[in-house]
């Protein structure tokens, strides 16, 4: 069997550590992009089974990337993730099609509710 594969599109290195390493843990691999340019491309190699995805990125809002990421990908799970957690943000990221949304800082118990939801 072949593990879970999770895609990281966040700008901060430590992020990206700590989230990586949760997933580690999961038995579910990680690549990992550090903005919207980088993620289009990493789409084009291999396609994850998650993404969880920062929205404010240096090049945009990840709000405004899932529809395209789900346009191309219409049955990737996606995780929005933010540092500005607001009810408004929340309900559009689930209306354009993300099937989490975490509000940073995140514990493991956040991470773990959310894969929950997912697998």
């Amino acid at each position: 069997m072949e593990f879970p594969k999770a895609l990281i599109i966040d700008d901060e290195e430590d992020t990206c550590l700590l989230l990586g390493s949760i997933l580690k843990q999961k038995s579910i691999r990680t690549t990992v992009a550090h903005s919207i340019a980088d993620a289009k491309y990493a789409l084009t190699t291999e396609v994850p089974d998650i993404v969880f995805l920062d929205n404010r990125l240096k090049d945009g809002l990840g709000l405004d990337f899932i529809p395209a990421i789900l346009h191309d990908h219409p049955k990737l799970k996606i995780v929005l993730m933010t540092a500005y957690d607001t009810p408004g943000d929340r309900d559009k990221a689930m209306q354009n099609g993300a099937v989490g949304f975490i509000g940073k800082p995140f514990t493991r118990t956040i991470i773990a509710d959310a894969l929950r939801r997912v697998f």
